[in-house]
């Protein structure tokens, strides 16, 4: 049984990944209430093999995933939201995949490794995708409208200064920055032949990730490795690293590259600047303000000259579906697993905390973190956060490149 339950969920995570919008395979829920039933299944038919779920999880869970989308939902419904059309059922259940890490509790799976191998899957795809493409137009076009037809990938062009160049950009691909902390703590950690295979996975997925092409992934990209260095190496290795940036940021200006990518005549600049824009008018509102429009609700976006109920600038998104006050909360809660970075007996577990801060900058221009992809991610996140605040250190395995086995991990009382 629990075979077939880290099976299921490996399925989730690549449907999750591969298909996150949910329009090709359509899987995302019957894999999502698969891995329900397998545990259910589990806990009537064997007496061993579960652990204590600690009980902050059970709260946590509760208020994000439960009890501030249906206080969003009724917000909505008060305020005048009629349900024709109405989209906030569909982010309701975006939700509800953070209970996911419930039975990861239960049972203990780590799934920081599976991810990152089924991430590095990923990199080698957008790395594939790019080469065959590059200098194929016909097939390019092709490739590009199955990519935008089921919401997976966007293939482009773009420029900034003198800098011209395709993206291929996996809608999934901020995620990588969670294969690149992983591998590049691996890397650190191993020696002779794990280590050279450790460092391959590392560049595969930085290249997958600079290759999709967006300003934060690329920046990401390079600097999440260099943070995770600088965090466990000493003074001088911190030292050197601010200095490789500098000089990084110096030949940028001096190239007008830097200045181009964030020229407020740069197209994605001057959309979020819209946005940003209708954002103040919807702010003038001090209902809008308090109480949030909730969850689901619409506005015209001027920059994209429609109704939408979603836009990229996710944090600004938060504060008008909830209000200041809800918001608020949500916002402790999704920073509260930073916390971690500042527990010395979780240092082995940094890292990941790290390539989590990276993640929720990339949110800042990214719809995914609220989305079902974004809270399995998160559902991963915090199986470490509050495993640790129970007393229990994970260690992640440096040896083998394949699935974790339950005698993989450690775990030790602080």
């Amino acid at each position: 049984m629990n075979s077939l339950l880290r099976l299921n969920l490996l399925l989730l995570l690549a449907v999750a990944i591969f298909d996150p919008s949910d329009l090709l395979f359509h899987a995302k829920v019957p894999v999502f209430v698969g891995v329900w039933i397998l545990l259910v299944m589990d806990i009537v038919i064997s007496r061993g093999g579960r652990y204590q779920v600690p009980e902050n999880l059970y709260l946590y869970i509760f208020i994000f995933a439960v009890l501030l989308p249906l206080v969003g939902l009724l917000t909505y419904v008060l305020r005048g939201g009629g349900m024709e059309g109405y989209e906030g059922f569909r982010y309701l259940k975006s939700y509800l995949f953070l209970t996911l890490s419930i039975p990861l509790a239960i049972k203990r799976i780590d799934l920081i490794r599976p991810l990152s191998l089924v991430l590095s899957v990923l990199s080698v795809a957008t790395i594939f995708s790019y080469a065959i493409t590059i200098n194929d137009e016909i097939f390019k076009a092709q490739l590009a409208a199955f990519g935008d037809a089921f919401v997976i990938f966007s293939l482009t062009d773009r420029s900034y200064g003198g800098l011209s160049y395709q993206s291929l950009y996996f809608h999934a691909s901020p995620l990588l920055v969670i294969p690149i902390v992983y591998f590049c703590y691996q890397f650190l950690n191993t020696r002779n032949w794990s280590k050279l295979w450790n460092g391959l996975f590392l560049g595969i997925n930085i290249c997958g990730m600079v290759l999709s092409g967006t300003r934060n992934n690329m920046i990401v990209g390079l600097f999440a490795p260099l943070l995770v260095i600088a965090w466990y190496k000493g003074v001088k290795t911190r030292l050197v690293i601010a200095v490789l940036l500098m000089l990084a940021v110096v030949a940028g200006l001096s190239l007008g590259i830097v200045q181009a990518m964030f020229s407020a005549d740069e197209y994605s600049n001057a959309v979020k600047l819209g946005h940003v824009h209708d954002y103040g008018l919807l702010f003038s509102d001090w209902r809008t303000v308090v109480f949030g429009q909730g969850l689901g609700a619409g506005f015209f976006s001027t920059a994209w000259g429609t109704r939408v109920t979603l836009t990229e600038l996710t944090y600004l998104e938060i504060i008008r579906n909830y209000g200041i006050f809800l918001a608020s909360i949500l916002f402790f809660l999704i920073f509260y697993p930073l916390r971690m970075l500042a527990n010395p007996k979780a240092r082995a577990d940094h890292y990941l905390f790290l390539g989590y801060a990276c993640y929720l900058y990339l949110c800042t221009g990214n719809p995914i973190l609220l989305s079902s992809t974004g809270m399995l991610v998160l559902a991963v996140v915090l199986l470490r956060t509050f495993c640790n605040s129970a007393g229990v250190a994970w260690r992640v395995p440096v040896v083998n490149l394949g699935m974790p086995r339950a005698g993989n991990y450690t775990r030790a009382t602080g």
